[in-house]
C-alpha cells in the first residue's frame, strides 16, 4: 500500500514540474492560461456630477464624477496607472471604443460596503470665455454634450482585481450648466 502512496506522489510531482517547465517555456495549455471573467457587480457606480475646468486659455477638461459602491467585504484600491483602461461605450450598440480618451483623475480607496467619488478627466481644445455670461455657459453645455453625445457611459477595467465597472454618461441637455472652474 506504501507503494501506491509514493507512486501516487511521484506522479502529482511529476505533473507539476511539468506545468512549471511549460510555464517556463511559455507552452502552456488554454485551460491552463484563461484569465479569470470579469467581474461586473463588485464594485456598482453612479454618475455625481459635472464640471468643466480651465487648462489654459484654449483647452478645457470636462471633469465627470462618480460614486463608487464597494458591493464586497473586501476593500478595494482602484489606483491610476496602465493596468486601468478606461473605453467610452457607443450609444448605437454598445461597442466599446478609445476614440474618446479619458483618464482617472487620481487613485482612489474604496472600503467593504462604503462608497467613495472619483472623477474621469476628458481634455480638449477649447477657446475659454472671456467672461462668465449666458454665452459662456452655453459654450459649457455644448462642450460637455458633445463629449458624451453617442455614448451610454464608460467602462473601466480593473485588470488586475479583474473588475469591470460600467460608469453612465449624463444627458447631453443639462438641466442647469456644469460648474466652470479657473486655471489648476
Amino acid at each position: 500500500m506504501a507503494g501506491w502512496k509514493k507512486a501516487g506522489l511521484l506522479v502529482v510531482v511529476a505533473s507539476l514540474l511539468l506545468l512549471l517547465l511549460l510555464s517556463f517555456l511559455g507552452k502552456l495549455p488554454k485551460w491552463a492560461t484563461r484569465a479569470a471573467p470579469w467581474n461586473t457587480s463588485a464594485i456598482q457606480a453612479t454618475f455625481a456630477g459635472v464640471r468643466v475646468q480651465e487648462v489654459d486659455s484654449s483647452h478645457a477638461a470636462v471633469l465627470l464624477s462618480y460614486d463608487l459602491e464597494n458591493k464586497t467585504d473586501t476593500d478595494y484600491r482602484l489606483t491610476n496607472g496602465p493596468n486601468v483602461v478606461i473605453m467610452s461605450r457607443l450609444a448605437a450598440d454598445g461597442t466599446l471604443s478609445s476614440d474618446r480618451p479619458a483618464i482617472l483623475e487620481s487613485s482612489a480607496f474604496v472600503p467593504a460596503r462604503n462608497r467613495t467619488r472619483i472623477t474621469l478627466e476628458l481634455a480638449r481644445s477649447f477657446a475659454w470665455p472671456v467672461q462668465k455670461d449666458a454665452a459662456a455657459d452655453q459654450s459649457f453645455r455644448q462642450l460637455v454634450a458633445s463629449q458624451v453625445s453617442g455614448l451610454t457611459g464608460f467602462v473601466l477595467f480593473d485588470q488586475m482585481a479583474r473588475y469591470q465597472i460600467e460608469l453612465p454618461t449624463i444627458s447631453p441637455q443639462l438641466e442647469h450648466p456644469p460648474v466652470a472652474s479657473g486655471q489648476n
